[in-house]
């Protein structure tokens, strides 16, 4: 059996692609940016590295990783540590570059490896001129030694410049930002930022003047404008008269004003008002804009409209003056983020990377690219020594924080440190003037699962009320699948929720869309982990998940044909679905075929009797029905609703005669005849959030028809959080 203790073919650092890595330091670098990896997948690379281009057992790399007296679930450890050790390479099965997995032998490391030695080769001179130089290596005398005085000279300088060295090092270090304290200031139990209400550019964050911490706050019938102090107690608001809806955008850097914006569902673009603090006449800001914020220290805004997200641009807060400020590499995302000296910007776009530029759009560069997370939600602290962002991890939102130091002529940043590690879930916030303080939207996501009663119009605790969604019965009515909200791992249990057992697992998730097999015995789901999503199938009694489908195509949204021998699926060969279609997965063939007219739809959901299948346009405003008794597709009539058409969630009668969809807050029934579709629920003003994602609306059946929502039980605070730099 192949030992853990072969000798390397590799030594010293190692280079491959626009990697280093030194195994000496247990450092992984790409292009310069130190790439984080725990230590037992960095151990797992560097042994494949030392040994490219040979088969590596997974015996092997037990031995390396485990000692013999430990006991580990070693199939999916390992599982486990080449999935990070891939995702940190940008690697992937299907397709390696890096790492090769051999099935039933191991692994190989295949990219071409070049080995630096550890210690620097010995230099030898070149012979005179006019003298030949032996072929033999030759003894070169050494040059006298030099007297001591000199050499005790030479050595206090040395000592000398190291401790200067070492003192402005101390003084002028980026410090590792540390959360030693979090205070509730708010107690009213209402909600501070509704979800749905996210658009690119804007920040949602709180923000404060250093006295008061201002954020807008839902009172039972309509948003209003809220304040409370730094130091805690009652929340109080301000006259917001002039406005139904006030959203707070940003504050100016000396805190004597607003901007809040009145956003309309109807429309992308809103107006804008500058609101003098603490109080005064408000302003309106010319025209409508996507998003605006203040430009640090000037009578500048920046702003961005719908009709171009790739630009943004900056007028004086009259609207004269407007011109393109910066030209992006996509368009907008999450935030964007201006420096206190209004000279640069960190911002995202809306494929999730974070970038960094000058604002004349000059040293455009990737931010953070090691970071394996996605970035939201970034922003300077007021003197610009903390730049603060949030990142999720199953279902919960944590800050993270960088620091940067005061060396002269240059900046050196920290590298990303976690502020919080939930439970309570924290994405939007700000800074106090002088770092010390972080104010934050604090949240304990909570779901409650509900069904509707159409005699009272209300919705009513369903069985014991589980914080889930994405819910699938068995085909008997016997058992249901569900995603736990907000970690987004999938479950089942009996209806009356006995015998319940978890079934996924991070890293893997978050799940989407469970489906029983028409048996009973497996359920298909979607991981949409890391955004690249994979379709899966797990038996309903546990064990490990099967791969089906995964890939370039960005398989999802899985539906079993009624014999259990095929599955529909949909997805899309380009990012943001400009290539989707439907196909069919013969479980018994392994082979997939693209279902006749079917480019441009996605969402597949086959019918009971499986004589149809369904599917959404891929800009979500169009139902289609796809007959394999005429092998055609026939479009149903889809009514606009209050703010526009765009349906989700279509599910199937247990009569395959009707689709039911949802389209803003209603649900509507649909016979594939043809006629009319209706009303037959609305969730009203109730608050519905869907798990695992921010999206406002969810929905799905019983086995008998009836309408299941997930209602948001969610608590939202506003918090203080104490920031120390050791």
């Amino acid at each position: 059996m192949a030992s853990a203790s072969r000798p390397a073919r590799n030594s010293g650092i190692l280079g491959f692609a626009d990697f280093k890595l030194d195994p000496s330091a247990e450092e992984l670098r790409r292009n310069g940016s130190v790439v984080r990896l725990q230590r037992q997948p960095l151990q797992l690379l560097t042994y494949l590295a030392q040994h490219s281009g040979e088969v590596v057992t997974r015996e092997e790399l037990r031995q390396l990783l485990w000692r013999d007296d430990t006991f580990v679930d070693f199939d999916n450890g390992l599982n486990a540590a080449i999935n990070k050790v891939r995702e940190a390479l940008g690697d992937s099965a299907e397709n390696p570059r890096f790492v090769e997995t051999l099935p039933r032998r191991g692994y190989r490391f295949i990219a071409r490896v070049e080995a630096t030695p550890d210690s620097v080769a010995p230099i030898t001179m070149p012979p005179k001129a006019g003298t030949t130089q032996s072929a033999e290596l030759r003894e070169v005398e050494p040059p006298p030694p030099r007297p001591r005085h000199q050499r005790r000279i030479l050595v206090t300088a040395i000592v000398a410049l190291a401790a200067v060295a070492g003192a402005l090092y101390w003084l002028f270090r980026p410090r590792t930002p540390v959360v030693t304290a979090i205070h509730q200031l708010t107690h009213s139990g209402r909600q501070k930022v509704l979800g749905s209400a996210d658009t690119p550019g804007s920040t949602l964050h709180p923000h404060t003047d250093g006295s008061r911490v201002y954020f807008q706050e839902w009172t039972g019938n309509l948003w209003r404008l809220a304040q409370v102090s730094t130091k805690g107690g009652d929340v109080s608001y301000p006259d917001t008269s002039f406005i139904s809806f006030p959203w707070i955008h940003d504050i100016s850097k000396d805190g004597s004003k607003l901007l809040v914006a009145y956003p309309d569902p109807s429309k992308p673009d809103q107006p804008f008002w500058v609101l003098p603090l603490p109080e005064g006449a408000p302003r309106r800001v010319p025209g409508e804009f996507l998003w605006m914020s203040f430009v640090p220290g000037t009578d500048q805004i920046v702003y961005q409209q719908s009709s171009d997200l790739k630009r943004v641009f900056t007028a004086k807060e009259d609207g004269s003056g407007g011109h393109e400020l910066v030209s992006l590499p996509g368009d907008v995302g999450q935030y964007f983020a201006l420096s206190p000296d209004g000279k640069r910007a960190r911002f995202a776009t809306a494929d999730g990377r974070s970038w960094e530029s000058r604002l004349d759009g000059n040293g455009m560069r990737r931010f953070l690219p090691e970071f394996t997370s996605p970035v939201a939600y970034g922003y300077w602290s007021p003197g610009g020594g903390l730049f603060v962002f949030a990142s999720p991890e199953q279902g919960v939102w944590n800050l993270w924080g960088i620091t940067q130091s005061a060396w002269p002529f240059t900046r050196i940043e920290s590298r990303p440190t976690r502020l919080t590690s939930g439970p309570i879930s924290f994405r939007y916030s700000t800074s106090s003037n002088d770092g010390k303080q972080i104010f934050a939207i604090g949240e304990t996501p909570r779901g409650e699962l509900s069904v509707y009663d159409p005699k009272s119009g209300l919705f009513a605790k369903y069985g014991s009320g589980l914080s889930a969604g994405f819910t699938d019965f068995s085909r008997d009515g016997q058992w249901i699948a569900y995603v736990s909200h907000p970690d987004g791992m999938l479950w089942r249990s009996r209806i009356d929720g006995s015998e319940r057992l978890q079934l996924t697992f991070p890293p893997m998730g978050p799940i989407l869309n469970p489906k029983w097999s028409p048996d009973g015995r497996f359920i298909l789901f979607t991981d949409f982990n890391e955004w690249a999503p994979k379709i899966y199938l797990i038996s309903a009694d546990g064990g490990a998940p099967r791969l089906l489908a995964s890939g370039d195509f960005k398989p999802q949204d899985p539906s079993w044909s009624p014999d259990g021998r095929s599955v529909a699926y949909g997805g899309s060969s380009i990012p943001g679905g400009a290539a989707t279609e439907i196909r069919l997965l013969n479980l018994e063939t392994k082979q997939s075929n693209t279902v006749p007219g079917s480019q441009g739809l996605r969402a597949p959901r086959w019918s009971p009797d499986g004589q149809y299948i369904a599917a959404q346009s891929a800009d979500g405003t169009q139902l289609s029905n796809y007959s394999f008794q005429t092998g055609s597709w026939k479009q149903l009539p889809v009514p606009k609703g209050p703010h526009g058409t765009y349906l989700g969630w279509p599910a199937w009668s247990h009569d395959s005669r009707n689709l039911y969809y949802m389209i803003g807050s209603n649900v509507y029934k649909a016979p594939i005849s043809g006629a009319p579709p209706e009303v037959v629920a609305s969730t009203g003003s109730i608050d519905i959030i869907c798990p695992v994602f921010a999206w406002a609306y969810w929905f799905a059946l019983t086995p008998d028809d009836q309408i299941l929502v997930l209602r948001d039980r969610s608590v939202q605070e506003i918090y203080a959080l104490d920031v120390e730099y050791p």
